[in-house]
């Protein structure tokens, strides 16, 4: 195939500013650990299972004994009681560290920034003259192989990070959460979006390989461990649309996503679990077209902790003397309040959020996308602190007396039939694993009646994943931006009190609508033109195929009603 033609029609495109989009197409060994505790409480840390670093007694109702043992050897599940888990956290900073993965980091921005027409075309028109430079960046971009770039601006190697946040940081966090013998990672990165498979750039650093290898390192089903990224578009862009990352930055991150799994884990100790969701409808708003949308109105949390002595669960004013492990939400609103930032890397609201309630509960914070897809932000850059006030006390929520857990995953074949973006994809421009192998789906509610019908000689794996705890808390994972009505049709359908419905989790193949959102004239092209917003939805033009979305719906639908029949 002659990827020539399709190629120069977009480089056409980019120099006329067709593509200068805040496009959202995103849209191991041991890291030399910068890890942060936080304590709930004084002289209570969040370290490895048991009793309270202090030796302070362990908090009223708590397994003793051996419990204080079972984070150590979690699949034995011995001296847990009912209504408990083994729960445990911890996070790493991905500030980037040259000196000790033998590489360096450029942060003059004017060397960096190699996004010019004449570079573009005569990258096309004689590929062989940027051998060395494939060798050296990975990437068949004109980057600078030593530039850490944001991701989600445009296409190309335009944005580079230049400085970092030093107030918030950027970094990896995960909770793993067991009921003794089943065990839910859910880990998030400050990064526009992570691949489930690299092309290139490496052999096993993609959350496929990730979720394979730490399951057998860790006795861990791979279906229960969630790697999703944040989606902030002033954070590296660890895909290759927007000029990648050097190769040492993404061992970095690599390891440092294997390390902050393996120390959730062995943290893990005895703590209760609470949910809950709030109304949030100031803090979003949707932005489709051609078509009003039905926006994501609630934060959905949970929340571990040990509660303090004497506390009841659920007791009005919270538990004031609980310890908290870790609080999680899960929200839909596109990252996009600090735009490049003058070239400093931040987390964005999502960042705020997770500070906001590290501040209040102490333990650790993580932010997941729900269906941001179609929902921009609402309120600037401030929304992630109201959010976080948002979520009541610790021990305000709703307890799962319940803890069992369960996950599931589906992989499958999925037609790739956009073709501006699969002939980037056949040319390098963005590292994800395609194949020229012949793919067809029939997917949706009535697959026989009302189906959603895709074939293409091109096609991707791809994965979608569920998870319950219990029969009050529900999870599942989608390999890219969902939309709203996948979001809440989940939420309708789970049968659990919380749901979190998580987008660009395990992969980050671009926008996910639904065959009756989807514009086929959108996908091939004119959704470039003028940011979208002449013509079509420009998200169209950033979606790998009209039944994407519908078939990683109908399979989240199918996974959580099997987990459900397994109570």
């Amino acid at each position: 195939m002659d990827l020539r033609p399709v190629l120069r029609k977009l480089v056409v495109a980019t120099t006329t500013g067709a593509l200068t989009v805040t496009a959202a197409w995103a849209g191991t060994g041991l890291v030399p650990a910068r890890t942060e505790t936080v304590d709930a409480v004084p002289d209570r840390g969040v370290g490895v299972a048991g009793e309270p670093s202090d030796g302070a007694p362990a908090a009223a109702g708590v397994p003793t004994g051996a419990a204080a043992e079972a984070s150590v050897a979690a699949a034995t599940g011995d001296g847990l009681e009912p209504g408990w888990a083994l729960v445990g956290a911890a996070k790493n900073s991905i500030l980037p560290d040259p000196e000790a993965y033998g590489g360096a980091w450029e942060t003059d921005g004017d060397a960096c920034r190699r996004m010019d027409e004449s570079v573009i075309t005569e990258l096309i028109e004689n590929t062989d003259g940027h051998i060395d430079h494939l060798a050296n960046a990975g990437s068949p971009w004109p980057e600078h192989p030593d530039c850490i770039y944001m991701g989600g601006f445009g296409l190309g190697p335009s944005n580079p990070v230049t400085t970092w946040n030093e107030e918030l940081g950027l970094w990896v966090r995960s909770v793993a959460i067991s009921d003794g013998t089943d065990t839910l990672v859910l880990t998030i990165l400050d990064g526009e979006g992570y691949f489930w498979d690299y092309a290139s750039k490496c052999e096993d650093c993609g959350t496929k390989q990730l979720s394979q290898s730490l399951g057998a390192e860790l006795g861990i089903d791979p279906s229960g461990i969630v790697i999703a990224s944040t989606h902030a578009h002033s954070s590296p862009d660890f895909i290759g649309g927007w000029g990648f990352v050097p190769d040492w930055y993404m061992q970095q991150v690599a390891d440092t996503i294997r390390t902050t799994i393996r120390e959730a884990v062995a943290a893990m100790e005895p703590a209760v679990l609470e949910v809950g969701e709030e109304r949030a409808r100031p803090y979003n708003r949707e932005r489709r077209d051609t078509y009003r949308a039905a926006e994501e109105q609630q934060i959905a949390w949970l929340r571990a902790y040990v509660p303090g002595p004497g506390a009841s669960a659920g007791a009005p004013g919270g538990d004031d003397a609980a310890r908290t492990i870790a609080t999680v939400g899960a929200f839909a609103a596109h990252p996009t309040t600090k735009g490049t930032n003058d070239g400093e890397a931040h987390p964005d609201w999502p960042g705020l959020f997770e500070h906001a309630v590290e501040g209040r509960f102490g333990g650790i914070g993580l932010h997941f996308m729900t269906g941001l897809g179609n929902l921009s932000a609402s309120g600037g850059e401030t929304i992630g602190t109201r959010l976080a006030e948002l979520i009541p006390a610790t021990g305000g929520g709703t307890r799962l007396e319940d803890t069992d857990v369960r996950t599931d995953r589906t992989v499958w074949t999925q037609p790739a039939t956009n073709v501006p973006l699969t002939a980037l994809g056949a040319a390098g421009l963005f590292d994800r694993e395609f194949t020229s192998a012949p793919a067809t789906i029939r997917t949706g509610e009535e697959p026989d009646t009302a189906p959603c019908v895709s074939t293409s000689p091109y096609s991707v794996e791809v994965a979608a994943g569920a998870a319950r705890i219990g029969d009050l808390f529900a999870l599942t994972t989608a390999p890219g931006e969902i939309f709203a009505n996948f979001s809440n049709t989940l939420k309708e359908t789970s049968g659990a009190l919380v749901t979190m419905p998580l987008g660009q989790a395990m992969d980050a193949l671009g926008y996910m609508p639904q065959e009756f959102e989807m514009s086929p004239v959108g996908q091939q092209g004119l959704g470039f033109v003028a940011g979208g917003y002449v013509i079509v939805n420009y998200e169209d033009a950033y979606a790998i195929d009209r039944c994407f979305g519908d078939a990683a719906l109908e399979h989240s639908v199918a996974m959580l009603d099997e987990l459900r029949g397994e109570e």
